[in-house]
């Protein structure tokens, strides 16, 4: 694309400073972070789920309690991204999106900002994809103006399900508080800090890159490793050495005459 304006850096956003001089001039956040994929109509999930019930018992499968644990992780991840990007001072614009449709990872998680913070707002309906009919939930603490803010698309619509959310700075930011929050964010567990992983689904489904494992020298088109012999402090026998038997079948083996010497 020949884009000179964007430089790609593989870190974790919310150990970033916003207040880094590199950072603090960010106006603009373009936020799309890890969520439970509900909304992609032909994920390859769906494959990996139907060998699962196929193979697994019933009570190895994912249980709906183990969902609405993996989703209240998902939201409070969520959460927090959203609200370490209002900690950059200059950033005027945040785009909060999913590819999900669970409540629990939208209109709550913008509940959820809304109400731990006061420098921002939602970005009015006429700023956010104005023509598209299907607006947010009235649930989760968003009122019937809030809920029209935001975008949600269900694959009835033609499309894959998708949530979209703006918000805009309505007051300068407060350094003192975001100084504050940012120590806090200091101690707290750095586990803390990536998306919860799906470990029913991990150890359920299948290890497809078992047979390619411990073969990477055949993976990249070399030789087979040569095993080295064994180095023995004894000597080799000969190749020719024959150890007769003393054993001989069904007959028995003559004394040999011994020579008395004269003394």
């Amino acid at each position: 694309a020949q884009c000179k304006i964007i430089e790609a850096k593989c870190a974790n956003f919310l150990e970033l400073d916003p207040l880094d001089p590199e950072y603090a001039s960010v106006e603009f956040a373009l936020l799309d972070p890890s969520c439970s994929g509900s909304g992609i109509v032909n994920r390859m999930d769906v494959l990996v789920d139907s060998y699962i019930a196929l193979s697994q018992d019933a009570d190895q499968v994912a249980k709906p309690e183990t969902d609405k644990a993996r989703l209240a992780s998902l939201a409070e991840f969520q959460t927090s991204i959203v609200l370490h990007a209002m900690r950059f001072p200059n950033i005027k614009r945040i785009s909060y999106s999913t590819c999900s449709v669970h409540e629990e990872e939208n209109e709550a998680v913008v509940a959820r900002v809304l109400a731990a913070q006061s420098e921002f707002a939602l970005a009015p309906r006429d700023q956010v994809i104005p023509s598209w009919p299907r607006r947010g939930l009235e649930s989760s603490g968003l009122t019937e103006e809030q809920a029209a803010c935001v975008v949600r698309t269900l694959p009835e619509d033609g499309t894959n399900g998708f949530f979209v959310a703006g918000f805009v700075r309505q007051t300068p930011a407060d350094l003192n508080r975001i100084r504050e929050e940012l120590r806090a964010l200091a101690n707290t567990d750095k586990s803390a800090m990536l998306p919860p992983k799906d470990d029913a689904e991990a150890e359920a489904a299948p290890d497809m890159d078992a047979p390619y494992r411990g073969n990477k020298r055949k993976a990249a088109g070399g030789a087979k490793p040569v095993k080295k012999e064994k180095k023995h402090d004894k000597k080799p026998k000969p190749a020719s050495a024959v150890v007769p038997s003393t054993k001989s079948k069904g007959k028995k083996r003559p004394k040999r005459k011994e020579s008395v010497a004269d003394s």
